[in-house]
Formats: C-alpha cells, sequence, structure tokens
C-alpha cells in the first residue's frame, strides 16, 4: 500500500537526518512516518481515509475501529501499549510541530529518541496488521 511505503520511507529519511545531524528533519520524518503508516493500517480496517495528524487521536479511532469489527482482545491490546506509551506518544505528535514552529532545535539525544518511539509504533502497529490479515493480500 502507498502510505505504508511513504511512511518506511520517512523512517528511512529520518535516519539518514540523523546521520548528518539534521535533527529537526528527523523529528517530522519520524512523527510523519509514524502518522502514515498508522493511517495505512485505519485504511484497511475502516475502508476509508481517515483524516487528522495527532497520533494519539488516530490510535483512538483504530482502537475504536477494532471494537466495532468485534476485535476486543486486539482493541485492548492497543489501548493497553498507547496507556503505556502515553509519554512517548505525546512526545512524537509534538515534534512535527515543534522542529517546524519551536523556537528550540532538537538535539541528538531527543531526535535519536524519536526514531526510537516511531520504530516502537511502526512494529506494534506492524505485528497488529499481520495478525489481522494474516493471509490477506496487502
Amino acid at each position: 500500500m502507498l502510505l505504508r511505503k511513504r511512511a518506511l520511507n520517512a523512517l528511512k529519511w529520518a535516519d539518514r537526518a540523523l546521520e548528518e545531524g539534521d535533527y529537526d528533519t528527523v523529528a517530522r520524518e519520524a512523527e510523519y512516518a509514524a502518522q502514515l503508516y498508522l493511517k495505512s493500517l485505519l485504511y484497511r480496517v475502516l475502508g476509508e481515509e481517515v483524516r487528522g495528524h495527532n497520533l494519539r487521536e488516530l490510535l483512538s479511532v483504530l482502537v475504536s475501529a477494532l471494537l466495532e469489527e468485534g476485535l476486543r482482545e486486539e482493541a485492548e491490546a492497543l489501548a493497553d501499549y498507547v496507556r503505556r506509551k502515553r509519554r512517548e506518544l505525546a512526545e512524537l505528535s509534538d515534534a512535527r510541530t515543534r522542529a517546524t514552529y519551536g523556537l528550540a532545535e532538537h538535539t541528538k539525544t531527543s531526535a535519536s529518541l524519536l526514531v526510537r518511539i516511531a520504530r516502537d509504533i511502526i512494529e506494534k502497529l506492524r505485528e497488529l496488521e499481520e495478525r489481522l490479515f494474516a493471509g490477506k493480500e496487502t
């Protein structure tokens, strides 16, 4: 799917920007990668495009969609993940705005953390996608 491809490409750009020391670009691309991957999964589950940019709100939409589909176990596991990762998700959600409009630059430490958070979210969503769509064409 195109959104998934774009998400993984954004993650590659985040890695490249991290290597080059462009930490604000890392922040933007890491958040964008997680957002696009989440939207690609939402599209598969709902069959329609979901608008919005806030990761926590989009994850909430996914939890609700899973519940509506009768996938209670998957919804509860995702909701638990969101609760446990609340602080990291907030950090990544705000990273893009701060990197674009903020008055302070991201550091190597904060940029590295954002990439790790984005990878963690994408991995969690990939695992969920595999469970939901095992054996189905992507």
